[in-house]
């Protein structure tokens, strides 16, 4: 009879200074970081090989390194994202697999997930659904009445706004652009998109259209 062994480096262990992570309460849709240190403190270097999390841990940034020497530590930082988990007790296992017969490294992440309130929503619905509304009318115009939520930025300023807000913000966020009958927002809509803005949109029809559609739904006056 062949026995086969396989090779594992036996003296390298990998050990955890709290071996689970308490976020404690939390309400559904926040993100609370978890946080584990781990060592090598065993006598051989240690390779991680796998790290298995559940699905709604996710890790932050790759990993500092695959392996650790003797003595040697890693932090492991991971976001638990809340979001259905409302009204659950958390206890969820992490493993870290590495080349040792003490593989794997058994860690978890606990805490509590309070449900949504009505009068609640998680900001994820938010950023999913969200968008600016700019009004490019003069100032005096867009005080007489606007679009509730719309910010004003004149035609002849929205080049520079356009050319600062680029730098902070997601090239997927939409960004309206109105003005009385539809031509200065086409207008400038066409130029941004030229100059590599594709998500500038003109409203057709302007403020006008949207009297003809709306009436006086969701206008108010910039006095309120």
């Amino acid at each position: 009879m062949i026995l086969i062994l396989n090779h594992v480096h036996a003296a390298s262990k990998l050990t955890a200074e709290k071996s689970f992570f308490n976020f404690g309460t939390i309400r559904e849709g926040m993100n609370a970081p978890v946080h584990f240190r781990i060592t090598n403190t065993g006598t051989e270097r240690a390779a991680i090989r796998e790290i298995r999390t559940f699905a709604a841990c996710v890790q932050t940034e790759p990993l500092q390194k695959q392996t650790l020497a003797p003595g040697e530590s890693m932090e492991l930082d991971y976001v638990f994202e809340s979001l259905g988990y409302g009204g659950v007790t958390v206890n969820k296992k992490i493993e870290i697999i590495y080349d040792s017969n003490q593989s794997p490294l058994n860690l978890a992440v606990k805490g509590e997930v309070l449900p949504l309130e009505s009068y609640q929503a998680p900001l994820g619905e938010l950023t999913y659904n969200f968008f600016v509304l700019i009004d490019v009318r003069p100032p005096k115009r867009f005080i007489q009445e606007h679009v509730i939520g719309a910010i004003n930025v004149p035609y002849e300023k929205i080049d520079k706004w356009a050319a600062e807000v680029s730098k902070s913000i997601s090239a997927e966020l939409i960004i309206y652009l109105y003005c009385d009958d539809g031509t200065k927002s086409d207008e400038m809509a066409k130029r941004l998109r030229q100059r590599g803005f594709s998500q500038y949109i003109s409203i057709v029809g302007g403020l006008q259209e949207w009297k003809r559609q709306k009436k006086r739904q969701y206008l108010i006056s910039g006095t309120q």
